[in-house]
């Protein structure tokens, strides 16, 4: 049996009249409402089913809206429940329309619109017949089967697509992921023996600083003198750097399953969770490098990739990998020499420290005790899956264990 796989395709539209957009406006307005309702309640229940009890009979007779907006809204509450762990206040939300509730049609001159059952009955909204409708037509040809839409705060349409892929094949070959502020380091064991080692998205760090660095100065004009053009320049550039990130972090996930398919390996990466930082949680350089690793974006982006072409990915403990020696198996903070680099402090190996995780992640998925033999001692010579740009020299004036050869570095 299949995959379930699924992926969400922007509907462009045409814009509708005025009415048309009170109408939708007013259906996201109700549905925000009873979610923040359910929400609320979802603290005296202990299951999905007890909350629909508890609200479906009030939300009917308040909002008089169909009986499934109020289910999906009874269900995005206990979702963000769920994922939260508390009862939080909810800004914004998504409205999701199953197959009861849309249709597509075409009118009398056979062009599409699109029939949404909203508050107060169904509404066609035209659809622009762009560059997304045909892909979207693409992915339907392709046996992508539409299940749901979603309508976002601006009102804007996505369509929800669902495909069943292969169950992918079993592969002996594991490549362990660490993703850090700096850099995505890969690594690649197979057969007892280290295949691979390389870098990816250095160029993504960089250029996320520099933003960082251009807001800093645009911030600071904004509060001081020329606050509203330095707010719109704030504006544009935060789309600027949102877009940027999303298209570097595709392109990087094709770069790693294209080199999961050339060494037939399926893929482990942490298992991270709520790793951003607020203000008062460590200083504010280290809170910054933290919060500019896009690690759920990349693990979406990733696992959406490797699902397409029948690679497993899957999570593992990320506890202490950055910690423990990939030679000898000791563990201790004390192995850090510096923010990037690694020492053992019991056999001397010494390696970048994301390199050192990604081999830990790669490890622990394959426990494979012959693999440990290829990381080297001290001072002693290794294979070419090296890196020169890892600054051993220059970060501590020692003879590294890590000499010059050829490059693998990523992207």
């Amino acid at each position: 049996m299949g995959m379930p796989t699924q992926k969400c395709l922007p509907l462009g539209l045409l814009q509708p009249t005025k009415i048309k957009e009170r109408l939708l406006r007013e259906t996201y307005s109700t549905f925000l409402s009873m979610a923040r309702v359910a929400l609320g309640a979802s603290n005296s229940v202990r299951s999905r089913g007890q909350l629909h009890k508890v609200t479906y009979g009030r939300f009917k007779e308040q909002y008089g809206v169909a009986s499934q907006l109020v289910i999906e809204a009874t269900s995005y509450a206990w979702s963000i429940r769920k994922s939260s762990g508390c009862v939080r206040g909810i800004h914004k939300c998504i409205v999701r329309f199953d197959s009861r509730l849309f249709s597509f049609k075409r009118t009398a001159r056979g062009n599409p619109v699109l029939s949404l059952r909203l508050n107060k009955g169904r509404v066609a909204i035209p659809i622009s017949q762009d560059g997304a409708y045909k892909r979207f037509l693409q992915h339907l040809r392709k046996d992508w089967h539409l299940t749901s839409i979603i309508m976002k705060h601006d009102l804007s349409l996505l369509a929800v697509l669902s495909k069943e892929m292969p169950k992918p094949p079993i592969r002996l070959k594991v490549i362990g992921i660490d993703i850090n502020s700096s850099k995505i380091a890969v690594t690649i064991i197979g057969n007892g023996k280290v295949l691979k080692q390389c870098y990816f998205g250095q160029d993504l760090s960089t250029k996320q600083f520099l933003f960082t660095e251009r807001r800093r100065v645009l911030q600071k004009y904004r509060d001081t003198t020329s606050k509203g053009k330095a707010g719109l320049k704030l504006k544009c550039l935060s789309g600027k750097q949102r877009n940027y990130i999303r298209t570097r972090v595709w392109q990087i996930a094709n770069e790693i399953i294209s080199l999961a398919n050339t060494f037939n390996a399926n893929i482990k990466i942490e298992r991270l969770r709520h790793i951003g930082k607020r203000k008062g949680q460590f200083n504010k350089n280290i809170r910054r490098k933290i919060n500019r690793i896009p690690c759920v974006f990349f693990r979406h982006a990733l696992k959406c990739v490797a699902e397409r072409k029948s690679i497993a990915v899957s999570e593992i403990n990320p506890r202490y990998t950055s910690q423990t020696c990939p030679r000898r198996g000791y563990t201790g903070k004390e192995n850090w020499t510096n923010y990037s680099y690694f020492r053992c402090k019991n056999c001397g190996y010494e390696a970048d420290r994301d390199r050192v995780a990604s081999l830990n992640i790669a490890l622990r998925a394959s426990q494979s005790p012959s693999a440990m033999a290829q990381a080297p001692r001290r001072g002693a010579s290794v294979s070419s899956l090296v890196w020169q740009d890892e600054g051993c020299e220059r970060l501590h004036q020692i003879t590294p264990s890590c000499k010059p050869t050829n490059s693998f570095v990523g992207n």
